[in-house]
Order: C-alpha cells, then structure tokens, then sequence
C-alpha cells in the first residue's frame, strides 16, 4: 500500500511538472512604437539621474560633479541590466 501512494505521489508531482508554463520573451517592439519606447525609456534614465542627484549635500564625501558622475555611471549600469 505504502509503494501505491509513493508512486502516485511521484506521478502528481511529474505532471504539474509537464503542465509547468514556460516563459515567453517579448518581441522587441517596431516601427514607431518603439521610438516612442526609446524617448520613454531615456526620459525614466535622466528623471532617475536628476533624483540622485538632488540628494547630493555637503556632508558627502563627494564634491557635486563627482556625485553627478556617479549618478550617471550608476544609472548606465542599471540601464543595461534592464536591456540584458
């Protein structure tokens, strides 16, 4: 009796496993609407800047430009994390 439910068990359990949805990748959008995607995506990257770099004060151990170029390096990085 104990090897019936073991085996069912193993059954059930390789079933959800054929019935597992797979993940599909999105197309890369065309024509116009991925220009409109492009200036969404660079207009989110210099609203992201702007913000890291309004919290910049002088207690940092960073002048301003070196904040602002961290800001920069930091936010390309995150940006092509995203493209990846």
């Amino acid at each position: 009796m104990r090897d019936i439910i073991i085996a069912a068990a193993i059954f059930c359990s390789s079933a959800s496993i054929a019935f597992a949805e797979v993940p599909v990748t999105p197309q890369p959008p065309t024509g116009s609407r991925s220009l409109a995607v492009e200036q969404t995506k660079q207009s989110a990257h210099e609203t992201a800047v702007a913000d890291c770099e309004q919290m910049w004060d002088r207690g940092t151990h960073m002048s301003k430009r070196e904040w602002s170029q961290t800001c920069r390096r930091v936010q390309n990085r995150l940006q092509q994390l995203e493209l990846r």
